[in-house]
C-alpha cells in the first residue's frame, strides 16, 4: 500500500468529517442513511465495511400575521422550523446496514428554543435482494426513534411523542440498467407501519395520551441520472390509522412532493439541493392553549422546506478507496462503453454500406437507361 496516498486520503476524509460537524449546526433530514434519495429509501444497502456520514440543511419560515382585527399592541413575528441531524451508516454485511442519526438542534417554538440534543434515530435495513433478472431489489427496515430531547410534540413538524417509537417498512426498487443500477432511470417505493407508542405518556403539560397513535408511511421516488447529476422527484407522507389525541400539534396526515438534484463530483462526496412542497390541507384540529397557529395565518405543517445536503463516504480508506463492488461496476462500465462503441461503429458501417448500395443501384439504373437510349438511337439511324 502507498502510505503517502493513504494518509492523503485519510486527511481528506477527516477534513470532510470536520466540515460535517461545522455544517450540522443547522441541518435536517426525515429519512436516514443507507442507499436513498432525500426522503425515499431504495431497495439496496451499503456493501460490507462501508461507512458514510451525511448531514443536511432544511428550513421553513413564515410571518405570523393575525387573522381578522388584531388586538392592541399585536406585533407579527416570524415562525421558524430548523432542525439538525448528523447521520452515520455502516455496512455490516452486503445485505445489512445500520444507521444511527442524532438530532442536534430543533427550533421548537418553546421557551427553550434550542432542543439540544433532540431525539436519536436507529434504522436497521436488510435489502439488496435482487430478482427479476436483477432489475428489481427489495428488502425491509426496522425503524426506532428514542425520545432523548427535552421537548417533544412541537408544531409544524411530524409528531414526536418523546418516548420510544418504532415501525417497519418495506422497500422496493426498479432499475432500468440491471448491471449498473445507478447509471440509468430507477424508481423506488416505500410502504410501512409506525407507532408513536404514546398511550399513557404526557405529551402536553398535565395531559396524557389516551391511545397509541399509529400511521401508514409511504414514499415514491424517481431518479434520472445525467452525467454527474441525478435528477430526483419524490412524494412522501403519512396517513394516520389511529389519530393522536387533540393536544398533539401534528395530528393530521401529511404529504410532500420534493423535486431535487444530487451532484456527484467524486465517488466519496455528493451534495443534494431540493425543496419540499406540502400538499396537505391546513385543517388544524389541535386543541391546546399555546398553539402558535391559533388566530395566525400559519399552516398546520411547513408549507415548504428548502433543503441542502452533504454526503461523505468515510470508509473504506485506501488507494482509490473503492469497494470490490465499485471496482466491478467500473469494469462493467468500461465493457459497456466498449460494446457501445462497437455497435456505433457497426451502425456507421451499415449506413455507409447502405449508401454504397444506393449508389450502385443508381449506377445500374443509369447504365440501363443509357443502353435503352443507345438502342433507340441505333433504330432511328
Amino acid at each position: 500500500m502507498n502510505f503517502d496516498n493513504f494518509w492523503e486520503v485519510a486527511m481528506k476524509r477527516l477534513t470532510a468529517l470536520l466540515l460535517i460537524v461545522v455544517f450540522s449546526t443547522a441541518a435536517f433530514a426525515q429519512t436516514y442513511g443507507s442507499m436513498r434519495l432525500i426522503h425515499t429509501q431504495t431497495g439496496r444497502t451499503f456493501t460490507k465495511g462501508r461507512l458514510d456520514v451525511n448531514t443536511n440543511l432544511s428550513f421553513f419560515t413564515k410571518l405570523g400575521e393575525y387573522i381578522g382585527t388584531p388586538p392592541p399592541n399585536f406585533s407579527a413575528s416570524n415562525m421558524w422550523l430548523i432542525t439538525n441531524n448528523i447521520v452515520f451508516t455502516y455496512g455490516i454485511l452486503d445485505n445489512l446496514d445500520v444507521t444511527a442519526a442524532i438530532r442536534m438542534y430543533q427550533d421548537t417554538h418553546y421557551s427553550n428554543e434550542y432542543n439540544l440534543p433532540d431525539d436519536i434515530f436507529l434504522n436497521i435495513k436488510a435489502a439488496s435482494f435482487a430478482f427479476g433478472d436483477r432489475h428489481f431489489y427489495g428488502g425491509g427496515i426496522l425503524k426506532f426513534r428514542f425520545g432523548t430531547g427535552e421537548v417533544a410534540n412541537y408544531p409544524f413538524q411530524e409528531y414526536s411523542s418523546g418516548g420510544v417509537e418504532y415501525g417497519v417498512m418495506g422497500v422496493l426498487s426498479y432499475h432500468a440498467d440491471q448491471y449498473l443500477p445507478d447509471r440509468d432511470f430507477s424508481a423506488h417505493l416505500n410502504v410501512g407501519w409506525y407507532t408513536h407508542n404514546d398511550a399513557g405518556k404526557e405529551v402536553y403539560p398535565g395531559q396524557k395520551a389516551g391511545l397509541n397513535a399509529t400511521e401508514l408511511q409511504f414514499g415514491l421516488g424517481f431518479v434520472y441520472p445525467v452525467g454527474e447529476i441525478d435528477f430526483m422527484l419524490e412524494a412522501n407522507g403519512i396517513n394516520y390509522i389511529d389519530q393522536p389525541d387533540t393536544m398533539v400539534y401534528s395530528r393530521e396526515s401529511w404529504l410532500y412532493v420534493t423535486p431535487s438534484i444530487r451532484y456527484k463530483p467524486y465517488h466519496w462526496f455528493s451534495a443534494d439541493v431540493g425543496v419540499d412542497i406540502s400538499l396537505a390541507s391546513d385543517n388544524n384540529t389541535t386543541i391546546v392553549r399555546r398553539d402558535p397557529r391559533v388566530n395566525l395565518d400559519l399552516p398546520t405543517y411547513a408549507s415548504w422546506r428548502a433543503y441542502i445536503g452533504l454526503n461523505f463516504k468515510i470508509l473504506p480508506i485506501g488507494s482509490g478507496a473503492r469497494t470490490p463492488e465499485e471496482v466491478e461496476r467500473d469494469r462493467f462500465n468500461q465493457r459497456i462503453d466498449f460494446f457501445q462503441n462497437i455497435i456505433e461503429e457497426r451502425e456507421r458501417a451499415e449506413k455507409v454500406q447502405e449508401e454504397l448500395d444506393r449508389l450502385k443501384r443508381e449506377r445500374e439504373e443509369a447504365e440501363k437507361e443509357l443502353e435503352e437510349l443507345k438502342q433507340v438511337l441505333e433504330e432511328e439511324g
